[in-house]
């Protein structure tokens, strides 16, 4: 963790911040220059400040575009292709992760640099002394939120972990150990709850900056996880009735350049096509393209035929979701079956490697379910049952795929209706694989589902997955071990 734990004035310096993302892509992500933030003139100014907030949504972005190799890969939405060159793919697929395992360990430094950067916007916040009205609280919110938001990754992929507040340097951080999760818990509460006292209103925050909202969405999933319901409920009511939030008509415009910027949008991570875009249609495409939309792929995980057949053909989300790859008009066509599907939520025409489209991290039809989720705990099933029925009529244009009550009778059959419908839902949207471990499904699903499917034989490939309960948490990275003092930063069970 020694490379990570700097102080932040070195970290943020020459790094891509966002400048302000306009709801028509307008402005671009620029470098700030090295003179702004040197630990000579550092956070002296309300637009340092400003700036140093701006560099830990930077970390979300680099994070976020990795975040599926750790989130869905590892679930029974997706499988890898074999000669993928992301190393440590399989390992995840498969859930046989080693502490060597260079995804995870990208992903714990990620993690901790935005972190680190919001304890020093926190450390500093009180230096300037020109903070027009209302900015000073903003970009506490924003710092808390951030660094909550990472926190509550890493607390359910590791474990405990080392939890820092504070700038340290890079010797202080040698000796910090793991910390009781229950601590890091507590501590991702303490700073929602500043946040939602901190943030602005959504109307009042530009696109791709936190807002209370935002903050009362995460701080409702991080109660679930706790099972804590009630508080749950409360904070989703606040989301539901406090602001102007609607599903979408058409699911397609979530995931469209010109309506991404919509009524269900809560938080969602801004890209600006090339320099500064994000690369997942790219990552998803077949190596041959796309027609139309991109040239070439990297085709590093494929959705599993699992998840495909749980899909209506008359549901609308399923097109949006997965798409089969189609012969160009000029190709010429084979005596074979042609079938290959591949993610399409991410799919807009762009330049060849990058593109402008926002990721998203929450939205209101998730809010909806969780919605159902707490309702039915604290029993009422009915209210639950009208929830999840709300996002089935998006979905499919009617009310004639309504579940009936029966479809619930029991907690089972409820926690069944609920997961499919935030798998067929939320997608590669990064919440499978935390869902299949909060529910302690995980074990059962992955030892059996089915992953490629085969259209010459009609027959599709078992994924055996030898998932064991200890594989809920990952190992701690051998790097961060031994960057660590000697003993210091203790294995998780199992590894």
């Amino acid at each position: 963790m020694k490379n990570t734990n700097t102080i932040l004035i070195r970290i943020v310096t020459a790094i891509v911040l966002l400048t302000g993302v306009t709801s028509c892509h307008d402005e671009l992500l620029n470098p700030v220059p090295e003179s702004v933030l040197t630990t000579a003139n550092a956070f002296n100014t309300a637009q340092d400040i400003d700036l140093a907030v701006l560099g830990i949504y930077s970390s979300l972005q680099t994070k976020v575009q990795k975040d599926y190799l750790i989130m869905e890969m590892t679930s029974d939405n997706m499988f890898a292709e074999y000669y993928a060159t992301e190393p440590g793919l399989i390992e995840m697929e498969f859930l046989t992760v080693s502490s060597e395992n260079n995804i995870l360990n990208v992903f714990w430094k990620n993690a901790y640099s935005g972190i680190f950067r919001a304890n020093s916007v926190l450390n500093y916040i009180d230096r300037p002394t020109n903070y027009a009205e209302g900015k000073k609280n903003q970009y506490i919110g924003e710092a808390k939120f951030m660094r909550a938001l990472f926190y509550f990754d890493l607390v359910r992929i590791f474990g405990d972990v080392p939890l820092v507040l504070n700038q340290i340097s890079a010797a202080e951080a040698e000796q910090i150990g793991r910390t009781p999760s229950a601590d890091v818990y507590a501590q991702i509460l303490a700073d929602l709850n500043d946040a939602v006292a901190n943030l602005p209103n959504p109307s009042a925050v530009p696109r791709g900056r936190a807002s209370k909202a935002a903050a009362l969405t995460l701080l409702s999933r991080v109660y679930i996880q706790m099972k804590d319901y009630a508080n749950a409920k409360t904070r989703l009511e606040q989301v539901i009735n406090g602001f102007n939030y609607k599903l979408v008509t058409n699911f397609r415009d979530l995931f469209s350049l010109e309506t991404e910027a919509n009524t269900e949008a809560i938080y969602s991570v801004p890209f600006v096509a090339g320099t500064n875009g994000q690369e997942l249609s790219t990552t998803f495409a077949p190596l041959q393209g796309v027609y139309g939309i991109v040239s070439t792929g990297n085709r590093v995980g494929r959705p599993s035929w699992d998840l495909h057949k749980r899909y209506d053909p008359l549901d609308t989300r399923k097109k949006v979701t997965i798409e089969e790859w189609q012969l160009p008009a000029n190709a010429t066509p084979t005596s074979q079956p042609i079938w290959y599907p591949y993610i399409n939520k991410y799919m807009v025409p762009h330049l060849p490697n990058t593109s402008g489209l926002d990721l998203p991290i929450m939205r209101f039809a998730e809010v909806i379910l969780m919605y159902a989720e707490v309702l039915y705990e604290t029993g009422n099933t009915a209210g639950a049952l009208e929830q999840i029925n709300m996002i089935r009529k998006r979905a499919f244009k009617d009310d004639l795929h309504a579940y009936k009550p029966e479809a619930i009778a029991t907690r089972e059959t409820f926690m069944d209706v609920l997961l499919l419908e935030r798998r067929l839902e939320l997608a590669f949207e990064n919440h499978r694989w935390f869902d299949l471990v909060r529910t302690g499904r995980f074990t059962k699903v992955l030892s059996n589902f089915e992953g490629e499917y085969n259209p010459g034989t009609g027959t599709a490939e078992i994924q055996e997955v030898n998932a064991k309960e200890f594989m809920k948490f990952f190992p701690i990275p051998y790097e961060q071990i031994q960057l660590a003092k000697s003993g210091v930063l203790k294995q998780n069970d199992g590894y």
